[in-house]
């Protein structure tokens, strides 16, 4: 049942901003990101109400839909983009590959809200305010971007820390201050939509490590 209502609320969404879309009182980029912060925010909390192997299973069957909506053009706004982007094939595999690789459902939280906030809030303000860009590669990034993404990332970070330090009492904050770097540079290296990938798998690895370890005791930070 789990599963089923998650499902039909994501189809719900998608729906209703391709009806937006295609009325024009949503621009196809402001309805892609639209759909990338709502539903990467809501998938941030399934482990609340569903197990690993639910999670993983849903992250498949929401890659077989987005394949498929690519290949028929269902669900257009969120591929009809001017720049070159596979960035909606690459995000259901970013979240199944983050719910293999931890088993705290906190920090499977904080990666996939990086995913939809971090990630989503960065293009949209890079969009509106990016004047000033720096080039890393083939590809240019939003200076204004980047720090928006860096400074959503330290409110998330933050904020879990102050929301577990009762619970994690060894981990360090160095631990969450150091995350946003890392998936900030995730973000800015990443092209054609792997950010979707690279950037929670880099806030799960930054944070399993420390926790991993202080879970068998030998972790100890002052």
């Amino acid at each position: 049942m789990a599963i089923v209502l998650s499902l039909g609320l994501i189809l719900i969404i998608l729906v209703a901003n391709e009806l937006l879309c295609r009325s024009k009182n949503l621009q196809p980029e402001t309805g892609r990101k639209t759909i990338h912060i709502l539903i990467g925010s809501f998938i941030a909390f399934w482990p609340l109400y569903m197990s690993w192997r639910q999670i993983q299973l849903l992250s498949l069957v929401l890659l077989a839909g987005v394949f498929i909506s690519y290949q028929f053009g269902v669900f257009g706004a969120i591929h009809n983009v001017k720049r070159r982007t596979s960035g909606e094939l690459w995000y259901p595999i970013g979240i199944g590959l983050s719910a293999l690789l931890t088993t705290q459902p906190w920090i499977f939280t904080v990666a996939v809200l990086h995913l939809s906030l971090a990630d989503g809030l960065a293009a949209v303000v890079g969009k509106k305010y990016g004047r000033m860009h720096y080039r890393i590669g083939e590809h240019t990034r939003s200076i204004t971007g980047s720090l928006a993404f860096l400074a959503v990332s330290m409110g998330l970070c933050l904020f879990a820390f102050f929301a577990l330090r009762n619970e994690l009492p060894g981990i360090s904050l160095a631990v969450f201050a150091v995350t946003p770097f890392l998936a900030t540079t995730a973000e800015s290296i990443s092209r054609h939509g792997l950010d979707n990938v690279f950037v929670p798998l880099a806030v799960v690895l930054a944070l399993s490590v420390p926790t991993a370890t202080l879970s068998f005791g030998v972790y100890q930070l002052l």
